[in-house]
C-alpha cells in the first residue's frame, strides 16, 4: 500500500513537471513569435489592423472583470462548503482570500489599462505627425489623428478636448483638461509639444514629434523583448499559482484531506499557514516581475 502511494506521488510529480516544461516552452515560443511579427509589421499595417479590430482592448477589460468574479465565486463556494462541514477557520481564510484576489486582479487590470494607454499614445503621435504635414494646425491635425485611435479611454478624452475647443475654450484650457483626464507621462510630453506649437515653426515641431515617436517605438521594442525574456519566469509563476489554488481546492473537496484538516483547529491553522506562505511567495515573485517590467519600460 505504501509503495503504491509513493509510486502514485512520483507519477503525479512527473506529470506536473512535464506539464510545466511544456507550458513554459510553448509560452516562450508564442511570445517570441509575437515579438518577431510585431517588429516586422509596418506602421500602416498596425493602424489598419487596429481599425479592423476596435473592441480588442474592451474585450480584455471585460475578461479581467469576468476572471475576478469567477475567482471570487470559487472562493465563496469553497468557503461555504468549509463552513458547513466544520472548518470555520478555513472558511474565513478562503473568503478573505477571495476578496483579496478580487481587488488584486482589479488593480492589475488597471495597470494593464494604463500600459495600453501608453501604446495608444504612440499610435496617436505617429498619426498626428502624418496629419500635421498636411494640416499644420494643432486641433485640425489632432481631429484627423484621432480617427485612427482605438483605445476607448484615450479616444474619449481627446474627443472631449476637441469638443471643448469647439465650444470656445482656449487651447491651454483644452490641453490642460486632456492632461488631467488621462494622466500619462508620454501624453503629457505630447501635450507640451502641442502647447508650444505657436512659438515654433513647422520643422521644429516635426523634429520634436519625431523624437517622441522614436522614444515610444524604443519603449515598445523594450516591452516586447522583456516579454520574451520574462516568459519563462512568468509562466513558472502562473503555474505555481494554479498549483497552489488546486491544492487548496483539493484540501477542501477531497474527503480524505478534508477529514484530516477539519478535524482540529490546529490542523486548520496548519492549512491556513501553509496556504498563506505559498500565496505570499507567489505574490512576492509576481510583484518582482511587475517592478522589473516597470523599471524596463
Amino acid at each position: 500500500m505504501f509503495e503504491s502511494v509513493i509510486r502514485l506521488l512520483f507519477v503525479g510529480a512527473s506529470a506536473l513537471a512535464g506539464g510545466l516544461g511544456a507550458f513554459v516552452v510553448l509560452s516562450a515560443f508564442i511570445n517570441f513569435a509575437r515579438w518577431v511579427v510585431e517588429r516586422r509589421r509596418p506602421r500602416w499595417l498596425q493602424i489598419m489592423m487596429a481599425r479592423l479590430q476596435p473592441s480588442v482592448k474592451t474585450v480584455a477589460q471585460q475578461s479581467s472583470g469576468f476572471t475576478q468574479w469567477i475567482l471570487l465565486g470559487l472562493a465563496a463556494g469553497l468557503a461555504l462548503k468549509a463552513a458547513l462541514t466544520g472548518g470555520m477557520l478555513i472558511a474565513i481564510f478562503l473568503a478573505t482570500l477571495g476578496m483579496a484576489l478580487y481587488f488584486y486582479i482589479g488593480e492589475r487590470a488597471g495597470s494593464t489599462a494604463r500600459e495600453q494607454v501608453t501604446d495608444a499614445v504612440g499610435d496617436l503621435v505617429a498619426a498626428y505627425y502624418s496629419s500635421y504635414l498636411v494640416i499644420p494646425t494643432v486641433f485640425g491635425a489632432l481631429a484627423e489623428a484621432i480617427k485612427t485611435q482605438v483605445n476607448p479611454q484615450l479616444q474619449t478624452a481627446v474627443q472631449r478636448a476637441l469638443d471643448a475647443f469647439g465650444t470656445g475654450k482656449t487651447s491651454e484650457e483644452v490641453l490642460d483638461q486632456l492632461d488631467r483626464e488621462v494622466q500619462n507621462p508620454y501624453l503629457s510630453q505630447f501635450i507640451f509639444i502641442l502647447g508650444h506649437t505657436s512659438e515654433s515653426n513647422q520643422r521644429e515641431i516635426l523634429n520634436t514629434l519625431r523624437d517622441l515617436t522614436n522614444r515610444l517605438d524604443q519603449r515598445k521594442r523594450l516591452k516586447d523583448r522583456s516579454r520574451v525574456a520574462l516568459a519563462l519566469v512568468s509562466g513558472t509563476v502562473r503555474f505555481l499559482q494554479a498549483a497552489n489554488g488546486a491544492v487548496l481546492g483539493l484540501a477542501v473537496l477531497a474527503p480524505f484531506w478534508w477529514d484530516f484538516y477539519s478535524s482540529t483547529f490546529s490542523r486548520q491553522t496548519l492549512l491556513i499557514i501553509g496556504g498563506t506562505i505559498a500565496l505570499l511567495g507567489s505574490w512576492y515573485f509576481e510583484n518582482q516581475l511587475s517592478q522589473l517590467r516597470e523599471r524596463v519600460l
